[in-house]
């Protein structure tokens, strides 16, 4: 096995652990995660954050539910739905910043990540730099996971409140449901941190095997979890090559993506998805010299912040 090929391994076994493990703290899962121990503190403050947003975005609604009931002599569910989606969704926060810590935690572990990938697959050419491709990446996926995280949220408390309508439930039948919405609880938290390290070590790979100038090729790799049914289509790919630059064509559905997880594909295709994918290696651009494949890097590098 080479030196990226355990380094992934590593990385699918310290996942995988996390989610069957899930109510237990990240850096105790996998206590010695060999070539980059900072990664379970990297992933569980992640998750922190998260959970933090979460109750604070749940604090948020119930403060203001009360407020309204407390100033009406009378009030309605109706009145305090339309309040919801006429006033206090528009003015939710946790978009903003749920992106923003979202965006610091990629933009890092893809980092920490393409420094070590880079350094099993070529000592000679070490990682710098991300990509002004992988930058903007990270923004833009960071902005519409946090708009999705929200509208979930929104919808969620919207159904509860016309549920409530229609089954004529009280005021306090609905505050009780939306103490328990799921949206809101740890467990989504540590779910969107698994999900996330998973985009992150996806981005990273591409972003590693397009500097690295001995990567010729892709390989998808088929794997899973113990809690995961695995999809037909995806263990046809196992083992598909496809040109570095290129985008790999999932059997079936004929969607193509840069790599596993990759947010272009469709939720059917990406949630859940435990695939990696490994460099097909020129053994002769190896031989090159430090300068020769340095200059190669440099000018893959140019092009991906053209």
């Amino acid at each position: 096995m080479s030196k990226v090929e355990n380094f992934l391994k590593s990385l699918n076994d310290f996942i995988a652990k996390a989610e069957e493990k899930d109510d237990e703290k990240l850096t105790d899962v996998v206590p010695d995660f060999p070539g980059l121990e900072i990664l379970p503190k990297i992933v569980e403050d992640y998750e922190k954050k998260i959970a933090k947003l979460l109750r604070n975005q749940r604090k948020l609604y119930l403060k203001e539910m009360k407020a309204f009931v407390s100033k009406d002599d009378k009030p309605t569910l109706e009145a305090i739905l339309q309040y919801f989606t006429n006033n206090l969704f528009a003015t939710d926060e946790f978009a903003e910043e749920f992106g923003e810590v979202t965006a610091e935690f990629l933009q890092l572990t893809i980092e920490e990540l393409c420094k070590k990938l880079m350094e099993s697959i070529d000592p000679d050419i070490p990682f710098v730099e991300t990509s002004t491709q992988t930058t903007n990446w990270v923004k833009d996926w960071s902005t519409k996971l946090a708009d999705l995280m929200q509208l979930n949220t929104h919808k969620a408390i919207e159904k509860v409140l016309t549920d409530a309508i229609e089954n004529g439930d009280s005021i306090q039948d609905v505050e009780l449901k939306m103490k328990d919405l799921p949206e809101f609880d740890r467990k989504r938290a540590r779910t969107t941190a698994i999900t996330e390290i998973l985009t992150a070590s996806s981005r990273a790979q591409w972003e590693s095997y397009m500097q690295s100038p001995a990567v010729v090729k892709k390989k998808w790799k088929h794997s899973g979890s113990k809690k995961n049914q695995p999809r037909e289509n995806h263990v046809a790919m196992d083992g598909v090559e496809v040109g570095v630059d290129e985008e790999f064509k999932i059997e079936g559905s004929g969607e193509t993506c840069q790599y596993p997880r990759d947010p272009s594909l469709s939720a059917k295709e990406r949630v859940n998805c435990h695939c990696t994918m490994g460099p097909v290696v020129d053994e002769s651009i190896l031989g090159l010299s430090q300068e020769e494949k340095e200059q190669l890097r440099q000018e893959a590098l140019k092009e991906l912040n053209s």
